[in-house]
């Protein structure tokens, strides 16, 4: 007869035993080392974005032009358009977006062609931006009543009109 030895427990699944615990062993100890300290206290920072003025004042710009090509768009009345070019000031390179209503610029330039009968144009006649402003007071009030009634009839317009209002109260804020 042949005699055949059977170990008790082979070596594979000892060793597969022996990783397991350990395995197990360094799960449980390092969850029971990875609790919560409720008892210590930790600092705590607060921390405000704020914009400064020049960054405001960019993105306040953005939100104008944004508003008058959404009101461009919803405008149907001519002498209520806003015009927009570029022009650089005067020993300057840069050129910066101005705006300014069409019933502005055409006031301005009737007062012009009437102030200027002769040859030439007398510089000390030409009007002033006060002039203009009176003489155009009564057409402000009712272009102010007319972007009225487009922002609360559209929502869109409302919500650019809110964004530009908020840019521009956080403005005055920092500026007091």
């Amino acid at each position: 007869m042949k005699a055949y030895t059977i170990p008790a427990v082979s070596s594979a699944p000892v060793k597969y035993l022996t990783g397991l615990f350990t395995v197990v062993t360094l799960l449980f100890s390092s969850a029971v080392f990875a609790q919560h300290d409720k008892t210590r206290q930790y600092e705590q920072f607060e921390v405000l974005g704020q914009k400064t003025k020049p960054q405001l004042q960019r993105e306040f710009d953005k939100a104008k032009f944004d508003f008058l090509d959404m009101y461009h768009e919803i405008n149907e009345v001519a002498k209520f358009d806003v015009l927009c070019s570029y022009h650089r000031p005067i020993g300057s390179k840069i050129a910066r977006k101005t705006c300014e209503p069409r019933y502005v610029k055409t006031a301005r330039a009737m007062y012009i062609q009437a102030m200027s009968t002769g040859t030439g144009i007398d510089l000390n006649r030409l009007p002033s931006d006060d002039m203009i402003r009176f003489l155009t007071k009564q057409t402000r009030e009712e272009s102010y009543e007319h972007v009225a009634a487009l922002v609360m009839t559209n929502p869109e317009l409302n919500k650019s009109f809110a964004k530009l209002e908020f840019i521009h109260s956080r403005l005055n804020e920092d500026s007091e």
